[in-house]
């Protein structure tokens, strides 16, 4: 990879799969991802250098070619989403040159598994224990798309629907975020989760809160009806 280049490059027409696919990469799993919705501008940042470890390619009139073109390139492990159009999607992008297929619905978590087993990333101790804790990754993609977060709101989101329930301190927000601690009178939390209160009360009501923890943090809780409910 060049060093402007993402770890993964997610091309596909639906918005819906690209804005989940993103935030599995960029905020559940940690990679950089990039979302381009045609052939052609996956072509163009190809020319301009990108050259991720990933291609992941979805709902594309020209899909074969641009499987084509990453071959040239070689390097990049080509997944294809096959969302059953013909009966014969996945057989079509095997022989187009696809490393791998994965059939849509699919959750988040088959796929950064599968990726495990096809490439070997996330196999270190504190990964392991992310796949193996099945908790709502689906879910979260979910509400922080629909509520329309930024990368920064979904990454603090993450870490607060990951302890639905808990209190979670800024100090705790700083060390994941910045990798340092949080200094004292540094609002820039505050401001972030008054945004994300917004946008998600505005979108889910009741069903999704977040709490300001008077000197010890913040708390987000998912209601009773639960995460499938909202997928509902």
């Amino acid at each position: 990879m060049t060093p402007s280049s993402p770890f993964v490059m997610i091309v596909d027409t639906d918005p819906g799969m690209a804005l989940s696919l993103r935030h599995l990469f960029d905020v559940i799993c940690g990679f950089s991802a990039e979302v381009l919705v045609s052939g052609d501008n996956a072509v163009t940042a190809l020319e301009a250098g990108a050259r991720p470890r990933v291609a992941i390619l979805g709902k594309l009139a020209d899909r074969d070619d641009l499987i084509a073109r990453l071959q040239e390139i070689g390097g990049i492990f080509i997944l294809v989403i096959d969302r059953q159009s013909s009966p014969c999607e996945a057989e079509t992008a095997f022989l187009a040159g696809a490393d791998d297929v994965i059939r849509a619905p699919f959750t988040l978590r088959e796929l950064a598994l599968r990726l495990r087993a096809r490439i070997g990333i996330m196999s270190d101790a504190a990964d392991e224990a992310l796949l193996r804790d099945s908790s709502h990754w689906d879910s979260e993609a979910y509400i922080a798309s629909r509520a329309g977060l930024t990368t920064v709101e979904a990454q603090i989101a993450h870490i607060l629907i990951s302890n639905n329930g808990e209190v979670v301190t800024r100090d705790t927000l700083s060390y994941a975020m910045d990798q340092r601690p949080w200094d004292y009178g540094d609002r820039k939390f505050d401001v972030h989760v008054a945004n994300i209160r917004k946008k998600l009360t505005s979108v889910f009501g009741a069903h999704v809160t977040v709490n300001t923890v008077r000197s010890a943090g913040y708390v987000l809780t998912v209601d009773a009806e639960g995460y499938q409910n909202l997928l509902g």
